[in-house]
């Protein structure tokens, strides 16, 4: 007997995102260290050795606080907020779910740019609402589209917005002006702004619309991108307390587990650890911006600690590389054809990368 199910789930597209294919990696005999992984876009460096003292000693046979109490005052305290002003999530695509779930539904309409995120969209219909999109175009360099937006926002009122910022996969960075002018629209309307800001602490620094948050804006950040925890899976919200409360309510319970609740504190204790990390990859960033282009392969500015450049036949390109054990994102996803992402890592793997590259360009002339 067929069971019902929700019809979103039935039509939902879940999105597409970079990392290793555990299952091709089985399949072909290969090791996930054997793989220099250039599609995504996390820290590349080590955690700092207190981390991983703190993870061994972790309760585990308990449940966790499902609160994340200790952890939520430190975020609290680090941004100048009320502990109520926070949620920790499972990750940013948790946060992004429960914002999706929380604030649009059946016959309710929200607007993303593009390219950006897949999960903005991905959520948004599985929440039932429509998504409309604002799209930004590659003659202007992929510039913040605000007239679009802000003319979308006050002709129609939707349940939010989405914005990423740094854009993920441009590097667009919205400048504080334009968030104002966009939030402005947004008030008027009664429309919540999400601002997701993943990518923000590889930017300049300054870049975060920490100072804007007022009630009608949400910001996504993400622990797991800042500090190296990709394995352990850690986000956080920051916005009104009624607003993040709604979030709480919809959460479900022990979604953080005890070793990343306890990985956070450890991070946010040695924040100047982290912080002369970020400093050093938004310097090799911009050395692989450089070198992408001498290498033939010149990449749109960025804010972001991730690169986007013309790669002609993508298909060809990440077969040359994958035979080098090397990962690159194809952003035919993003509705991006013929580009590629990469992330910043070590200066010894970006130039490793860009040998590559320019090998490839080489033997393809």
């Amino acid at each position: 007997m067929d069971c019902f199910v929700r019809q979103e789930v039935l039509a939902g597209r879940p999105a597409r995102h970079g990392g290793l294919d555990y299952a091709r990696l089985r399949q072909e005999g290969v090791s996930p260290e054997e793989v220099l992984d250039f599609s995504v876009s996390t820290n590349p460096f080590p955690p700092c050795p207190e981390i991983a003292e703190a993870v061994a000693g972790a309760a585990l046979t308990r449940y966790p606080d499902s609160t994340s109490g200790e952890l939520r005052s430190s975020l609290a305290e680090l941004h100048g907020v009320p502990p109520e002003s926070v949620l920790v999530t499972n990750g940013l695509a948790q946060a992004i779910f429960l914002c999706a779930f929380a604030f649009a539904d059946r016959g309710k309409t929200v607007l993303i740019t593009s390219p950006t995120f897949g999960e903005y969209r991905s959520a948004s219909e599985f929440a039932g609402a429509d998504v409309l999109d604002v799209p930004a175009r590659e003659k202007d360099g992929f510039a913040f589209p605000l007239l679009g937006l802000e003319g979308r926002v006050r002709t129609v009122r939707h349940s939010l917005v989405w914005v990423c910022s740094p854009n993920n996969p441009t590097g667009i960075l919205p400048s504080k002006e334009e968030l104002l002018r966009l939030l402005s629209a947004c008030d008027d309307q009664g429309t919540l702004l999400v601002l997701d800001e993943a990518y923000v602490n590889f930017a300049p620094p300054g870049s975060s619309a920490l100072p804007l948050l007022r009630p009608g804006l949400l910001l996504l950040r993400s622990m797991t991108k800042d500090y190296g925890l990709t394995g352990l899976r850690l986000g956080y919200v920051l916005g009104d307390p009624r607003h993040v409360g709604l979030l709480a309510s919809l959460q479900p319970p022990w979604s953080v587990n005890a070793c990343a609740q306890a990985a956070g504190r450890a991070a946010l204790r040695a924040r100047g650890y982290y912080e002369a990390q970020w400093a050093g990859i938004r310097k090799l960033a911009a050395g692989l911006a450089l070198d992408l282009a001498e290498a033939g392969f010149p990449p749109l500015p960025s804010a972001g600690n991730f690169l986007l450049f013309r790669a002609g036949d993508v298909e060809k390109l990440q077969a040359f590389l994958w035979e080098r054990r090397i990962l690159v994102r194809d952003c035919s996803s993003f509705g991006l054809s013929g580009f590629v992402r990469v992330g910043v890592k070590s200066g010894e793997e970006n130039r490793r990368l860009v040998e590559c590259l320019a090998q490839y360009r080489k033997e393809a002339s």
